[in-house]
Parts: C-alpha cells; structure tokens; sequence
C-alpha cells in the first residue's frame, strides 16, 4: 500500500552530532548511544551502523530482542541492555553475543545479581559482563545504595559475574540542576564507600543528553545519550528526522465557518484551507488540538493546524501562503513538513511535543511503523575509534564460552 508520508532520517546530521558531544566530553570520555525502541523509531539497525560509524564507544537499548536486531544489522559495538534480564536461552543468539563480550548486562538488586551469577553457571561459567544501576532519586530501576553496596561486595567475589560498568540515571537534567547534582553527589558516595569492590577499569557512567552541558564532573568516564544524537536536545546539536506528506485538497471557507468534528475552531476571517492525509492512526498527535499552538511547515513558512486532528487526516490554514506555479491549483501535491528539526520553525519536534502536552521521544515513537523510513546516505566517515577509550575489561572474549 502507498504511504501518505514518508519519514527521513538525515545520517550526515547523526555523524555531526555525534562529532559534536565528542568535542564536548573530551577524548578520554566513552560515548553510549541509547537506541531503544527501534532508535526511537527511526530504525535502530541502520542507525546503529551510522554511530558505529561515527565513533561512539557503546550502545544501550532496553531488551535482548532489541539487542539480537542490532547485531543482525552487523554492528560489532558493545551493547548495554538496560531491562532486568533474568534469563538467556543458551546457544541462542543473545547468548553468542555474551560469549564474545558484546553484551552486557543491567544488574538491578543483590537478587538479581544472584542470579544472573546462576544463570551464568547454567551457560557455561562466565564471567557475564554486568552493569549496576544505582537508584539515586528516579525510583524505577536500579539498587537503593544499601542494597547497591551489597550487590558490589557479592560481584566482587563472584567468578560468574564481572563488574564492567556502574551507573545512575538523572530524574531531571534539565529543569533541576540541584536534584541532579544531589544525585551524582550520592552516586559519589557510594563510589567512595564500596571503592574496594570496584575494580579501576569500570566505567562509570550518568550524564544523559540534559546534563552534558553541567560539565566535566557530570561526564565521568562514559556519557549516555539519546537526545542528543537525534538533534532534539539544546542547542549545538542538528536535527537528524523530518516526517512529510503533501496537501491533497484545497478550499477558501468564509468568516465564521467551523473547521472539524466539535465546531471548536471557527474562521476569524475567509481562510483558505489545505487537507493533509495525515492523522492520529499515522501517530500525529491528538493533544492540544484547540490551542492553536502546533504547526506544518510549507516551504520557509510556518502553517497552522486547526480544528480536531482526525484518524487519518488533518487541515491547514494556509491563507497567508502564496501559490506555487508548479503545484496544480498552486497548492496541490506541495511538500508539507509534519515535524522537522529547525528550531526557529513551529513543527520543531521539541516544540510541537510541548504545545501538545508530550515528550519529543513519544512524538517520534508513535509514528506508524507502516510509514517508510527512507535514509539520507552519509559521506564517507572515518571512524574516529582512536580517540575512544575502551569500555572497561575485556570487551572481547569477557566471557568463556
């Protein structure tokens, strides 16, 4: 079936971002790329292969299955499950890639680590590289630092198991700057209380995209981003996604008429209107529909939506808009710009989640699968692999098979 829309993911834009944490964590600082759900939708195979390219030291997603695609696609970085697995099917492809140090794993409590260290037996012995998260305030994931403590002490002394990473993960980088620094300031003191339980080479690891510009203390040996590489967090950073469709109709309603189910949006004065074939079964979103706050870009122009943002289909006033030559009826089958990635614009990701009430994640991710995802091929990169520091022990081989 032909799509009414089509996705665009810009991998030169990946590859300069990317370039830019780089310069801002400094050489001797590992990058990990976060690419949970499908790359925030975007296709985590192909954009996995884009940040191995450009230089990023790990990569995290949140299950096995995520991480047995990613392999699939062939890239050969690290990856950083963040889900409490509990069990490995063995001689399965998750199990493969624990054999040969390409994935580790999130402990989450003592138990956990436990038994992970059992499971370990079950597979041949171990070691399994492994991960513990610290719950400093998020309150999802991860040991409270008692129980944290106590899970360092028993990987310490368990064969199976290998402490390769440690980590806390930051409620609100962006808004809060002084929960977050009581956060790495409890971080730091179970660091300092259980240093004989950590072994030098561990990678520490708690700045996400927010706290990247809080500086060098925020970065410790690894940073974990998601935001950033898809352009969507502050400035320094380009957007890497633009999702677009085309009008479809066009009509001029006089002064008064109601647009869309509910009556709720009425012409202040004759409008002219475009149909886009884009609704909420596409993933446009339906929040904030009557505050005249989300846009389309046509051409260097900002559109507003109006009225209700139907299943499959929404309306544009695009009165101030001049007709083009090459369009029929000077506006049919013209490119219309859902979400794009310039921040001066209205359909600015960050900014259409705001004035809907969501997060520019949830935008990405409710977009239709259906929808073709179609990839503006990168330049040839050099990898800049040489200026990485390694993930702590021995990535290759961490495990006996």
């Amino acid at each position: 079936m032909r799509s009414t829309s089509t996705v665009t993911i810009h991998l030169p834009s990946i590859d300069r971002n990317v370039a830019a944490i780089r310069d801002l964590v400094g050489p001797s600082c590992g990058v990990c790329a976060v690419v949970k759900a499908d790359g925030y939708g975007l296709g985590a195979g192909r954009v996995a292969q884009q940040l191995a390219a450009s230089g990023v030291s790990m990569l995290a997603v949140y299950s096995l299955a995520q991480a047995e695609s990613i392999a699939d696609a062939g890239v050969t970085l690290p990856m950083l499950v963040l889900m409490p697995v509990r069990e490995v099917e063995l001689g399965g492809a998750a199990h493969r890639l624990l054999i040969t140090g390409r994935l580790h794993l999130t402990v989450h409590s003592l138990s956990h680590a436990q038994g992970l260290a059992a499971m370990a037996e079950r597979l041949g012995g171990g070691p399994v590289p492994v991960h513990l998260e610290v719950d400093t305030g998020m309150s999802r994931g991860g040991s409270l630092p008692e129980d944290a403590a106590r899970a360092l002490a028993f990987i310490a002394g368990e064969g199976r198991l290998r402490l390769t990473g440690l980590f806390t993960h930051f409620s609100d980088s962006r808004l809060d700057p002084e929960l977050t620094a009581a956060q790495l300031n409890g971080l730091d003191a179970l660091l300092s209380r259980c240093a004989e339980s950590i072994p030098s080479d561990v990678v520490i690891h708690a700045a996400n995209s927010h706290a990247l510009a809080r500086g060098a203390r925020f970065h410790r040996t690894m940073v974990r981003v998601g935001l950033a590489w898809t352009g969507l967090a502050d400035p320094g950073v380009e957007g890497v996604v633009s999702w677009t469709s085309s009008i479809v109709h066009v009509k001029e309603i006089p002064t008064g008429t109601p647009v869309g189910y509910g009556s709720k949006w009425r012409a202040a004065r004759p409008t002219r209107v475009a149909v886009i074939p884009v609704g909420y079964f596409d993933g446009y979103p339906l929040g904030g529909a009557d505050s005249e706050s989300r846009f389309v870009s046509i051409g260097s122009r900002d559109a507003m939506v109006i009225g209700a943002v139907n299943m499959d289909q929404i309306v544009v006033d695009i009165t101030g808009i001049e007709p083009s030559r090459s369009s029929d009826d000077g506006f049919i089958g013209r490119t219309v710009e859902l979400y794009g990635g310039d921040r001066a614009k209205g359909n600015f990701i960050p900014r259409l989640a705001e004035a809907v009430g969501a997060h520019a994640y949830e935008l990405l991710c409710r977009i239709h699968p259906r929808i073709p995802r179609q990839f503006v091929a990168a330049p040839t990169v050099a990898p800049r692999i040489e200026a990485i520091p390694p993930v702590a022990g021995s990535l290759q081989g961490a495990i006996a098979s």
